[in-house]
């Protein structure tokens, strides 16, 4: 189904690189953290939202991978952990990647 999105997504945390994507009609720019499985059965990326489409950013947000579309691998890098970073994340069931 979206084995490609797992797979790229699990490459971007393993190597901190930012990432770029089309979600529910608006285009975000994301350090990935934590990719997962959430209580609802729906695979999730937990990620620091560095730019987006509205006028927030620096914030955590949860996107379903269902709705990723786009998606790009960034040459750059992000070196830190965000604060409030949780990587046993209560909202997720399991979890398949992390930094």
């Amino acid at each position: 189904m979206y084995s490609y999105l797992l797979e790229d997504l699990s490459k971007a945390i393993g190597a901190r690189l930012l990432i770029q994507f089309d979600y529910q009609g608006k285009k975000y720019r994301v350090e990935p953290h934590l990719l997962g499985h959430n209580h609802a059965h729906q695979d999730c990326l937990c990620a620091w939202k560095v730019e987006g489409t509205t006028n927030t950013k620096d914030e955590w947000h949860c996107f379903l991978l269902t709705d990723i579309l786009n998606l790009q691998l960034l040459e750059d890098r992000f070196t830190k952990k965000r604060p409030g970073y949780d990587p046993y994340n209560s909202s997720m069931a399991r979890v398949y990647y992390r930094i």
